[in-house]
């Protein structure tokens, strides 16, 4: 079994100089709202460093969720470097360190089994994110005059892409790429296949988790975009005029707000979303349980606590939605995260013949190639591919 290069937490950390244990710690901002700091485990002092990044994050209106992950990876990184004996502001050397140890270092086991298990480890794409949190850290600290603009300069490189034109080499393309990273093995996404998607909308318990689960598989809007949506969103009628909306048939409009359970839509670009009239029909299922359960229902929110007396009534938040979509989908055998409701959605209009326009105005994707992700073949298309050019077919006159 290889053994971890990088003490999470450091073993004997009163042997070690200038050894902490920081944590990612979630903190109510004096402005409001929720957000997150990295502080000492023992003593809850801030790291002053990393907590005012986060703060200037806040301040981009960057979502919570975005804001927590960076917390997390940071913290890790200042962890490491106390008995790695190495100075954060030395920049590009460092995080390169950090980033191969963390890659050989295998993840904990959970305890208590007291069975063997093979060692696991972080992904590359697990990596690449927290070189690319890092790496934005040291931008923000070469802007505050907390490193210099070369060690800030050094976490990127220039890319030339060269061509021919007869015997001469041309440059072309000039692109800037990341200097921390590594390779990422390519896998096509986890999709939800037909049978799987009625054996989980058959486990869930209640009306509004069946129409939170539906609407994400019909619509592939993302967690946060659902959690965010409120009833002035919905717009469910043939007709919205009434509503000063143009659009025409049921939809539902994604917008980025602030909103008080922190859900933040990823883009801050609006865009409106059609919705079948199954879609609607759960809704009002739904909405016959709210009324029905709370006398008091001043929030604006859609998706509400509504099946427990504990917070009766405010906004459901991500990590309650996050959760129920494992539970559910264990009843029925299943491991389904909320992320596959959207590629599972994207990939089946892609299948359709949905034009690529559509599909990127509908996923809110800024560049079209965000969508090459879904364009994967399966088993069945490349058996056919097989199949329909083997030895002795004979081939169309």
């Amino acid at each position: 079994m290889a053994q971890s290069l990088i003490p999470f937490p450091p073993t004997n950390p009163a042997n070690v100089p200038n050894s902490r244990r920081w944590i990612a710690f979630r903190v109510i901002h004096k402005a409001g709202g929720p957000s997150w700091a990295v502080v000492d485990a023992s003593t809850y002092e801030l790291h002053p460093e990393a907590s005012a990044y986060l703060h200037y994050l806040m301040g981009s209106s960057r979502s919570t969720n975005t804001i927590r992950a960076y917390a997390q990876r940071l913290a890790t990184f200042f962890t490491w470097l106390g008995p790695a004996r190495l100075d954060w502001r030395d920049g590009v050397p460092v995080v390169s360190r950090f980033i191969r140890e963390l890659a050989v270092s295998a993840l904990s086991a959970p305890g208590g089994t007291g069975e063997y298990r093979e060692p696991r480890y972080r992904r590359g794409k697990t990596m690449n994110q927290y070189a690319a949190a890092i790496t934005q850290f040291y931008m923000w600290a070469a802007r505050s005059d907390l490193v210099s603009e070369k060690t800030a300069a050094g976490f990127y490189e220039t890319r030339i892409a060269y061509g021919f034109s007869g015997d001469r080499l041309l440059p072309g393309q000039v692109s800037r790429a990341r200097a921390v990273r590594v390779k990422e093995v390519e896998e096509a996404p986890k999709l939800i296949g037909e049978p799987a998607v009625e054996s989980l909308l058959g486990s869930i318990a209640n009306r509004r988790d069946r129409f939170l689960v539906a609407l994400m598989l019909e619509t592939g809007v993302r967690i946060g975009e659902a959690m965010g949506l409120r009833t002035e969103d919905l717009h469910l009628f043939h007709d919205s005029r009434a509503l000063k909306c143009a659009s025409a048939g049921p939809h539902i409009h994604i917008r980025r707000r602030q909103n008080p359970n922190a859900a933040l839509s990823k883009s801050s670009k609006p865009r409106t979303v059609p919705v079948t009239e199954a879609i609607c029909t759960l809704y009002y299922l739904y909405l016959e349980d709210r009324i029905d359960r709370l006398a008091h229902d001043p929030s604006p929110m859609v998706f509400v606590n509504l099946y427990s007396r504990a917070h009766a009534g405010e906004a459901l938040k991500y990590s309650n939605a996050v959760k129920m979509f494992y539970r559910t989908s264990g009843r029925a055998g299943l491991r389904v995260n909320p992320h596959m409701t959207r590629h599972t959605a994207a990939t089946r209009w892609k299948r359709a013949g949905v034009p690529a326009r559509d599909v990127q105005e509908l996923l809110g994707h800024r560049s079209a190639a965000s969508q090459l992700v879904y364009e994967h073949a399966t088993d069945q298309d490349l058996r056919d591919a097989i199949e329909g050019v083997r030895f002795g077919t004979p081939r169309p006159s």
